[in-house]
């Protein structure tokens, strides 16, 4: 199998030529690097023309950089001084003067000049001459002035320039390996941001940023750990050219590793030998691994740590200022895209939650029948209205072929996915034992005893469950806890008796049926506590007051137009206010005497 290909191909492993670092120039650095060879001549050429001397810039093993500039009248010059040296017996010749070109102890050249007899000063070469050294031209026009008042044993003015021009060739070196620092920063950023947008899903990300730092940094290895609060632990997410049985060594505990500790503190940690540091919880594993230097810095995100990045070498070797700071800013970028991959996966997580809602919910409203079933002598309707997707309350018609049907109504504990899944099972014992035992009584003791069995002590169901006979116009129910239903006859409001303990609660309670004859016109209204639990916006209650005013005002018209008119005046009471509770209702009517069946 070939190899992977790497997605770093083209950036180059820092130690190489070039490796630029905050104010510090490798060791094999020239002058040639930072200043190209024709600026160099146009330096020495003003020099010469505007001071009259001859200058040579060289490099670190002697040999001249650029050619030298002599102009005519400074030849004549020259042989004019010799001649009046020899003619006055002086055959010592002045040294010439040499500064070395440095940056941060680095030597990159040398700048020698040779005395000569003083010349006036050119003021129109001054200018240029400043420019090009980034000087001001009166601290260069003071220094000329000086070197042409001196005599031929009083050099200090002209050791004075020629540093002076020195520093300022080694300054202009570092502003260019400055700015070389620069650009290689942000090409390695823009490199490893590239990469890690690249990435779908978290891992894959993680794994991104492990391989970019190694091959970044040119590292022996790389790991990344994420911070499990919960566990007070680092556990490892990704890492890069590690092995197995390193990364079986144990846990990272916080109260163990001195360095994550102030790494997540906000320091960026080095560690010179990781065998012999105190602070190193596995050092043993670390040798047989092969891993020597340690770089760790922490991945914060807004100023919170998520988790730390290490980078591993195989070798004792020290980080240079810009391989630490630029280890920081590859955190900082990974920790933001971590970060965005989370919260990627977090939404496409909701979106599945939210999809299997969508199923669960269109299961639940198969599970509520769309329609009364026809109850020949009696107008039947209800409605139900959610307040979520997924609710707790419930009602169901249940058919006993064309004698009588079965009504329940019911009301879960809670709201959401869990209320619904105990609706399906509540309405599903029911319908089990509806059509095999004929006390109601029993029935709701034994859904009773099953839900205790399958639920937890907060989980409990209040339940109404009635039985309608058409030819006897009689209604048989039962109450586990449930809201009382309210009876309308000739009126007059008022509660029907029933009492029993909710659902899911105690095995061994006891449940009692009631018997309502219905007369003519008589409506019976059964409903959940979302009804009366409504609020408007300074927090009042609709309550059973204003229901029942409500039932009264609307209790002479059809069933389906009664649970409509309920539902609005809840609705215009609470405004805008969002409601909180499911709002389930039955209605039940008992046609008037001249439409009564014979």
């Amino acid at each position: 199998m070939e190899p992977p290909v790497s997605p770093f191909p083209e950036t180059p492993p820092f130690g190489a030529a070039s490796d630029l670092t905050d104010g510090v120039a490798p060791s094999s650095a020239r002058l040639t690097d930072y200043i190209d060879a024709a600026t160099l001549q146009d330096i020495q050429d003003a020099l010469a023309s505007v001071a009259r001397l001859k200058a040579t810039i060289l490099d670190t093993q002697g040999r001249p950089l650029t050619q030298t500039t002599i102009s005519k009248r400074f030849q004549t010059r020259s042989a004019a001084i010799a001649q009046a040296r020899q003619q006055k017996g002086d055959s010592t010749l002045e040294q010439p003067f040499s500064a070395p070109i440095e940056v941060s102890g680095v030597r990159l050249g040398n700048l020698v000049i040779e005395p000569s007899q003083p010349a006036p000063v050119r003021t129109a070469r001054i200018k240029e001459l400043a420019e090009k050294l980034n000087l001001p031209p009166a601290q260069v026009r003071s220094l000329l002035a000086a070197i042409q008042e001196e005599t031929l044993t009083q050099r200090a003015a002209s050791v004075q320039f020629l540093h002076l021009l020195a520093n300022a060739l080694a300054r202009l070196c570092a502003q260019e390996m400055q700015l070389r620092r620069r650009i290689t920063e942000l090409s390695t950023l823009f490199n490893i941001s590239m990469t890690l947008s690249g990435a779908r899903g978290l891992q894959p990300t993680l794994d991104s940023v492990t391989e970019a730092v190694a091959r970044t940094l040119a590292v022996k290895a790389c790991s990344l750990r994420l911070l499990d609060g919960q566990r007070d632990e680092l556990v490892i997410k990704s890492v890069f050219n590690l092995s197995a049985a390193y990364l079986a060594k144990g846990p990272i505990l916080l109260s163990q590793s001195g360095v994550d500790r102030q790494v997540l503190a906000g320091e960026t940690v080095y560690v010179a030998d990781m065998a012999s540091d105190p602070r190193i919880a596995y050092p043993l594993d670390g040798q047989r691994e092969g891993i020597v230097s340690l770089l760790s810095t922490a991945l914060q995100y807004r100023g919170r740590p998520i988790g730390v990045l290490r980078i591993y070498t195989a070798v004792r070797r020290e980080f240079s200022e810009f391989e630490s700071k630029l280890l920081q800013s590859i955190a900082s970028q990974a920790a933001v895209a971590i970060e965005n991959a989370r919260l990627q996966q977090e939404a496409l997580d909701k979106e599945r939650l939210r999809r299997q809602v969508q199923i669960a919910a269109e299961v639940q409203r198969r599970m509520i029948p769309a329609q009364a079933p026809p109850a020949p002598g009696f107008d039947l309707s209800a409605l139900y209205v959610p307040c979520f997707e997924l609710g707790g309350d419930f009602y169901d018609f249940i058919p006993f072929g064309g004698g009588g049907v079965g009504i329940t109504v019911g009301d879960v504990v809670g709201k959401g996915l869990p209320a619904s899944l105990l609706m399906a099972s509540v309405r599903a014992g029911i319908r089990a034992h509806a059509y095999d035992i004929y006390d109601l009584d029993e029935i709701i003791a034994r859904v009773n005893r099953a839900l205790v069995a399958d639920t937890r002590s907060n989980e409990f169901v209040t339940l109404w469950y009635g039985t309608l006979d058409f030819a006897q116009r009689r209604l048989t129910y039962c109450s586990a806890g449930h809201e009382p239903a309210l009876l309308v006859r000739r009126g007059q409001i008022q509660e029907l008796p029933g009492e029993g303990l909710v659902l899911g609660v105690d095995p061994t309670a006891v449940y009692r049926k009631e018997v309502l004859q219905l007369e003519p016109d008589d409506l019976v209204f059964i409903y959940t506590d979302g009804l009366t639990d409504g609020r408007n916006f300074n927090g009042e209650m609709f309550g059973k007051a204003r229901m029942r005013q409500a039932l009264l005002a609307h209790a002479g018209e059809p069933a389906e137009q009664v649970c409509r008119q309920m539902i609005w005046e809840t609705r215009r009471f609470a405004g805008l206010n969002r409601r909180v509770d499911d709002v389930t209702m039955v209605v039940l009517k008992a046609a008037s005497a001249a439409r009564a069946p014979r």
